[in-house]
């Protein structure tokens, strides 16, 4: 099967972006549905299900036409500043909060997809979404993950539960942040914060964390600088994506990683890797959300200002979310859907381990890889939603440049 293999999109801006129309082949605007999305992230053998299953619903013609992108802030160039032609947008949480403030998407059709349904999506994760979409109006969950790292035990000798072993001095030499403004700063925010954070639990505990990603005080901003600064100079690897292989290849000295959990679950299961070469998945990785917390991200669809096809999109979400189509694009992706039906069913495929994924593995290996991918209520307590900076934009960006 083929998955995502870098699940959320890399922070770096393209050089020279151009919003390019994805080709009509002469169809009528109106019967196409332009979607603009990252790479590898839906399986396009669904698109002509969805055309099918339209025209039975709505007796109307609709073409589905995909044009992909490798960072999230092009959606921001391509909808902001070029107004490009594209129905259905799919950016993380933090991007759809600046798209909400900016009025540069569009409500949805309550009457077709209704984001609040009772039982259409895991309350956890709807929970998530009101921190960039507090009435539920714009925004339809499509997979979701977290921060936190990657350990190969093999090297550790040990489970690691702290940002310590990101940040302390037991592995210099030997660990690994993603070049990644928002995920470094989050993870050194984090880890600097940690006394402030001891012995909290429920919503103080919860709140305390989601302060701390809306934080870029002068301080707080300057102390996350200090911290990257000392981990930099402490030898470590600035990745994006390899990192990921050459753990689950045994050719790296890094032995703990920044990483997301998509990506952890990728390469500890079989895997292609970057050439298209299959691998089976490295049994000595463990992943882990940190004692002190970290990140929940949302990935979602929402329809841009400048959408031609409202009806066809609102359509296309609605078909999105059943359950069919949801574990479908879990699978291909290496994700997983907040869609109740979909979660569920993924979650008893996993515990029932029918493709034998934890046959010979460690103690402990099958209940942390079950974690990793479907994060415990206490796990998600821990962990905060990435926000727009708005007004710090400018002094994090500064910070970054510092490290860098």
């Amino acid at each position: 099967m083929k998955k995502l293999i870098s699940c959320l999109l890399t922070v770096a801006m393209l050089a020279g972006f151009s919003a390019l129309s994805v080709g009509c082949d002469n169809v009528d605007r109106s019967e196409v549905l332009k979607l603009y999305m990252p790479g590898e992230y839906i399986d396009e053998d669904i698109f002509g299900e969805f055309e099918s299953w339209y025209k039975e619903e709505t007796g109307e013609n609709v073409t589905v036409k995909i044009e992909t992108f490798d960072a999230v802030e092009n959606v921001q160039l391509a909808v902001e500043g070029s107004k490009a032609d594209y129905d259905l947008l799919c950016p993380s949480d933090y991007m759809i909060e600046y798209l909400i403030q900016k009025q540069l998407v569009q409500p949805l059709d309550a009457n077709v997809i209704n984001v609040s349904e009772d039982g259409l999506f895991m309350p956890e994760y709807i929970e998530s979404t009101r921190q960039f979409d507090a009435q539920l109006k714009y925004a339809v969950p499509y997979m979701y993950g977290t921060l936190g790292l990657v350990y190969d035990m093999s090297k550790t000798g040990r489970k690691i539960t702290s940002w310590e072993a990101l940040f302390g001095n037991e592995f210099a030499g030997k660990r690994s942040i993603k070049d990644s403004i928002r995920d470094a700063y989050a993870a050194a925010c984090i880890y600097n914060a940690r006394e402030s954070l001891k012995g909290l639990t429920g919503a103080e505990q919860k709140n305390a964390i989601q302060a701390i990603f809306e934080d870029t005080s002068a301080e707080t901003v300057k102390n996350a600088e200090n911290a990257l600064k000392a981990v930099k100079n402490g030898g470590a690897v600035w990745d994006i994506d390899d990192i990921k292989f050459e753990m689950a290849a045994g050719t790296s000295k890094v032995a703990v990683a920044l990483m997301w959990s998509c990506d952890a679950g990728y390469v500890m299961n079989t895997y292609e890797d970057a050439n298209g070469e299959e691998h089976p998945g490295n049994r000595n990785l463990w992943y882990v959300l940190p004692e002190e917390g970290g990140n929940v991200y949302i990935d979602a669809f929402v329809i841009s200002k400048y959408a031609v096809n409202t009806k066809a999109a609102n359509y296309f979400l609605k078909f999105l979310c059943t359950k069919d189509i949801a574990v479908k694009n879990s699978v291909y992706a290496g994700c997983i859907s907040p869609v109740t039906a979909a979660y569920n069913e993924l979650y008893a495929m996993y515990n029932e381990d029918e493709d034998g994924l934890f046959e010979d593995t460690p103690d402990g290996w099958k209940e942390m890889f079950i974690e990793t991918m479907f994060p415990s209520a206490k796990t998600l307590n821990r962990c905060g939603v990435m926000k727009d900076f708005g007004s710090g934009k400018t002094a994090v960006t500064n910070m970054w440049g510092n490290v860098q």
